[in-house]
């Protein structure tokens, strides 16, 4: 048998499900809009369930039916509601209350064989017959299939369902899917920190795009995302407060139990880190709005044209025509260097100018304005052996430390420009330490290469990453020729340990 007819069965039972649903019943006007309606009914259904509302009979179902075509703008009578409800419950004439039925190919017997399906099927636990109650519907395994066969039907919930959808398979016992679903928990938030990060990034870029309407979702108050945040936690508590129970489960079902409950705690520590990120990008966001007002609506007035060709280039010459090469390169290159961070992330950072500087501008020779001075390794390496020696042995490094040290060694910091240049790359984007076999693009990982091949405990930290967070208690770093803001990098496990 082809390879590629293997499970051939198995798709086409998925397919068939959506392709059926909201087909076999006759709504008029909706005929073409059906497949949408029901699927959020579907959707409406299942967020009901996974919470835990019984809310969810016929009654109930023809109601959120009628919310949807009020939300979609549809005119329809109750009746074309119940229709609807009975197309989802049931295939064709609702009165014999038949499942969905259809021919699908069996790759192994070369047969085209009767597959019966439903989307809906009683819920006994909520549905409570013995007391006369009415039937409560649930999503069947074919339902949740076309809810979980896209990543991004299931972002629509959200991280808080992906939780409690968790929680009901570790309540009944499901670990096998359980584990699936803690994986899913493990990859969302972990897609949520990685927003949190680049958001900051952006505003860091462009600060005006916190009022952009891109950024709704986050106009939460914080006490509102606080509340979340604990809500969250409350749901992990829930999960973990079954693995007392562990000891009633067979031994098979207890070692996948303890498997889900290690990925539970991943994803506990990573939904930590997500709080702390959120609450920090909203401080963020108010630090900005009352410090630098006027960097939403400031622009740059540099350009190329004026300021380079216009006023350097023009006036003054080149030394040879290489050097213009060297200048069009970067803006036409495929290939980006380390990006830097933009003007508005390097104010705080200020070089003071005095007459003295001015006047050694003026002589500057032409040639010499052109080719900058090279970055002396052996006095960097020297310098940044301290630091990560503090880094091995406190996991953290605060620049203001650098406040009291010795003129002679406060000099060498000043004599390389690439120093400060280098805490700052490590301020503004998390790095993993690695090594590289050659000269690499980004300094960072150029001096964590040299420091090894200069000592090789450093070595040791190869797969840790090096983070940073802004010190807003402390005062920031003062040299008379050199100001820089209060920021502490930290050394981070390596991801793996987090996977």
């Amino acid at each position: 048998m082809d390879r590629v007819e293997k499970g051939l069965k198995d798709r086409l039972k998925k397919t068939q499900a959506i392709r059926m649903l909201g087909t076999g019943m006759d709504v008029g006007d909706l005929n073409d809009y059906a497949h949408e309606i029901c699927l959020l009914l579907l959707l409406k259904i299942f967020r009901r369930e996974i919470t835990e509302n019984p809310n969810r009979t016929r009654q109930d179902l023809i109601y959120m039916t009628e919310e949807i075509l009020r939300e979609m703008d549809f005119a329809a009578s109750k009746e074309v509601a119940e229709r609807l409800v009975d197309g989802v419950l049931w295939y064709k004439d609702p009165n014999r209350q038949d499942p969905f039925s259809c021919y699908i190919f069996d790759e192994e017997t070369r047969t085209h064989e009767l597959y019966k399906f439903r989307y809906l099927k009683p819920d006994r636990e909520h549905s409570q017959w013995e007391k006369g109650g009415s039937t409560v519907y649930m999503l069947t395994e074919e339902a949740q299939e076309i809810i979980f066969i896209t990543r991004e039907i299931l972002e629509e919930f959200g991280f808080d369902i992906e939780q409690f959808y968790t929680l009901q398979l570790i309540k009944s016992g499901n670990f096998n899917k359980a584990q699936n679903s803690v994986s899913n928990l493990i990859a969302r938030v972990r897609t949520l920190i990685r927003r949190e990060k680049d958001y900051r990034q952006d505003v860091l870029r462009n600060p005006q795009i916190i009022f952009m309407d891109s950024k709704n979702s986050r106009r939460k108050s914080e006490d509102e995302i606080k509340r979340q945040f604990e809500d969250e936690k409350k749901v992990f508590e829930d999960m973990f407060s079954w693995k007392n129970r562990l000891n009633s489960f067979p031994a098979e079902a207890r070692a996948e139990a303890e498997q889900v409950f290690e990925s539970l705690e991943v994803a506990r520590a990573l939904h930590d880190v997500l709080a702390k990120l959120v609450v920090e990008n909203m401080a963020f966001e108010v630090e900005i709005r009352v410090k630098y007002p006027d960097s939403f609506w400031k622009t740059s007035d540099l350009t190329f044209k004026k300021d380079i060709w216009q006023n350097v280039i023009d006036k003054k010459g080149l030394a040879n025509f290489d050097v213009l090469e060297s200048l069009l390169n970067p803006l036409f290159s495929p290939e980006v260097d380390f990006i830097y961070p933009l003007e508005w992330a390097w104010e705080e950072q200020k070089i003071k100018k005095t007459e003295t500087n001015e006047e050694i501008y003026e002589d500057f020779d032409e040639e010499e304005t052109w080719q900058p001075k090279s970055a002396d390794w052996d006095i960097i390496v020297e310098l940044w052996e301290d630091i990560f020696d503090e880094l091995m042995k406190n996991n953290e490094f605060s620049i203001t430390e650098l406040q009291d040290i010795d003129s002679f060694k406060k000099q060498k910091w000043l004599m390389q420009k690439k120093n400060i240049e280098l805490f700052m790359m490590f301020v503004v984007t998390e790095v993993e330490l690695k090594l590289e076999e050659q000269e690499t693009n980004d300094d960072r990982l150029e001096l964590f290469r040299r420091l090894c091949d200069k000592n090789p405990k450093y070595k040791k930290l190869i797969g840790r990453r090096i983070s940073s967070v802004n010190e807003e208690d402390k005062e920031p770093l003062r040299w008379e020729e050199l100001y820089v803001s209060p920021y502490k990098i930290k050394l981070l496990p390596s991801k793996s340990n987090l996977e």
